[in-house]
């Protein structure tokens, strides 16, 4: 086993790299901290080399892109696929300061409100929003700068700052945790049926429905989330051969055997495609040489 974390990435496919960019630029104030085209050594890792030349950024608060969004541009269009109703990865989540005073800016930007902002069911010390991004992609903006409890969590120093969960939605949750917990030795902390007012939306489910959630501590103040989803969702449909919305998390992890590449987020450290039980995609980042 290797222990992983923190999050360093998560990739969002889109037909149209301007526009998404400028939505993450003027809806979250993020920074394009690096771009180009995806080089033939992470084609060749993805396996799929048409692959190679496509446009993406990578947009982040730090400068250092440490937990930020790679946009990556493919030919559309894009799968409509209804938010929170397919498994993988179902979200990436942000922590920040105040949701509520980012939502007009969200908007204008173009994201879709999913969720208001309110306190979690299971913590009302944490405050969090849901937002559909411009190709359908989910972000969850939380600010657990109250938190008290168990969990390590990044708290947010700006008013967007970074990745620090990753939300896997399945249809057997103990078979997707089970592999995180033998391969990379991810913490069980909680595992509990919580009221999700946004999931039980875009699920279709009665109002007294629950969904049972569960986190996993990795390094870095992160968490892998498993919500288990009904068994009417779906597949996640793919597009180039990625699949859509939040494509990929890309994750610090202490052995890695795989290519060295040297372009954000890799940095000229080995990396290595691994798949979970959800078929989710996962790429794993050694140390830099």
């Amino acid at each position: 086993m290797t222990a992983i974390g923190p999050l360093l990435a998560a990739t969002i496919v889109t037909d149209d790299l301007g526009r998404s960019r400028a939505a993450y630029q003027r809806g979250l104030g993020l920074d394009v901290v690096a771009d180009g085209r995806i080089d033939k050594a992470t084609a060749s890792l993805w396996d799929l080399p048409a692959m190679a030349g496509a446009n993406w950024s990578l947009l982040a608060s730090d400068p250092g892109g440490i937990g930020g969004l790679r946009l990556i541009e493919v030919a559309g269009p894009i799968p409509e696929t209804p938010p929170l109703g397919s498994l993988g990865w179902a979200a990436a989540e942000l922590s920040v300061i105040d949701p509520e005073s980012l939502r007009p800016r969200l908007e204008e930007a173009g994201f879709h409100l999913l969720g208001q902002p309110r306190p979690l069911g299971s913590n009302p010390s944490v405050r969090a929003m849901q937002v559909a991004g411009p190709s359908g992609e989910v972000l969850y903006l939380t600010d657990v700068r109250a938190y008290e409890g168990a969990l390590d969590l990044h708290r947010a120093r700006r008013p967007v700052d970074r990745l620090f969960i990753s939300v896997l939605a399945s249809h057997d949750l103990e078979d997707a945790r089970g592999f995180y917990e033998e391969r990379f030795a991810a913490d069980r902390v909680s595992d509990r049926p919580v009221d999700v007012p946004v999931l039980r939306k875009c699920l279709n489910l009665s109002d007294d429905a629950q969904i049972r959630i569960s986190s996993q501590q990795i390094s870095g103040g992160c968490l892998i989330e498993h919500d288990q989803y009904p068994e009417t969702a779906r597949e996640r449909p793919t597009i180039a051969g990625l699949p859509s919305g939040i494509a990929m998390m890309t994750v610090r992890a202490e052995r890695v055997d795989g290519p060295t590449i040297d372009v954000p987020p890799y940095g000229g450290a080995p990396v290595a495609l691994v798949r979970g039980r959800q078929g989710e995609w996962i790429e794993l980042v050694g140390a830099p040489a």
